[in-house]
């Protein structure tokens, strides 16, 4: 039962990865793993790190694999109303990260410190949403070559970085770096030889992501908490598509609701 709960979470950080403006990292907050995640992501205890890790790894891959193609056709033909489930599933978490960023070793109040690092990291996904309404992407590739295979895989470490970063999305960065209509199309195609750059690129980025982040939060989890607070809170500004007043618009909040009450029920049990 636990197997196949990490598979159907691996299934949902895997299909927030391929949306722009979505965080996989948020995700895994919001289901209550992502500590967790970052501590396997490492060689320590290897056995142990793989078992937590396989069902995940298993859950993001078929997620992607099965739902690329309707995540595209969802967020083209009813925008609005997919935006709104998503942003309600980063609403229902936010009371968690604050609760998390006020008493990670029993203090009882913010430091100026640490709401300077909400500040800075709010501000930087304010200036990520106003770059990507004027991101431009490049045509699409569908042959390997050796300049595109350095581009995907440089890129794929920057995007598996951010994905680790809640509020960021991988496929956004993917978006700026001018590759994430060439890297979904290949998903769609399964080209295995243009997702083999990306593959070892995200390999790379999700480990010197986690072992970075897992100092942090060690050394500094107030300030780490308030910056990943503010990071989740700026993303609602890339997320947001408008409103339109309608039948679109009404399913919309409700669903916001709905998706809200999720998260928030999921950070309550985890407590």
């Amino acid at each position: 039962m636990e197997f196949l709960k990490r598979v159907l979470y691996g299934a949902i950080i895997g299909v927030a990865n391929i949306v722009p403006g979505v965080s996989g990292g948020t995700m895994a907050v919001i289901l209550g793993i992502y500590d967790k995640l970052l501590e396997s992501i490492s060689f320590k205890n290897l056995k142990q790190n793989i078992l937590f890790l396989l069902p995940i790894a298993l859950g993001g891959g078929t997620g992607i694999l099965a739902l690329s193609k309707a995540m595209k056709f969802l967020i083209s033909t009813y925008p609005i109303a997919t935006n709104f489930a998503f942003m309600g599933l980063i609403l229902g978490s936010i009371p968690m990260i604050w609760k998390r960023a006020r008493n990670p070793k029993g203090e009882t109040s913010i430091s100026p410190s640490s709401i300077l690092f909400f500040v800075l990291a709010l501000a930087f996904m304010l200036v990520l949403a106003f770059l990507e309404k004027g991101s431009i992407e490049n045509a699409v590739q569908t042959q390997l070559t050796p300049g595109l295979c350095i581009h995907l895989g440089l890129a794929s470490v920057a995007s598996a970085f951010a994905m680790l970063l809640p509020g960021i999305s991988g496929s956004f960065v993917m978006l700026l770096l001018g590759c994430y209509s060439t890297v979904i199309t290949a998903i769609s195609d399964l080209n295995i030889m243009l997702l083999l750059p990306v593959a070892a690129g995200c390999g790379v980025g999700l480990l010197l992501g986690a072992l970075l982040i897992s100092k942090l939060l060690k050394k500094f989890p107030q300030a780490t908490y308030m910056a990943i607070l503010g990071l989740i809170a700026g993303s609602l500004v890339s997320i947001y598509p408008g409103f339109v007043l309608g039948a679109e618009g009404i399913i919309a909040v409700l669903l916001l609701a709905a998706f809200a009450f999720i998260s928030w029920w999921f950070s309550v049990r985890e407590d």
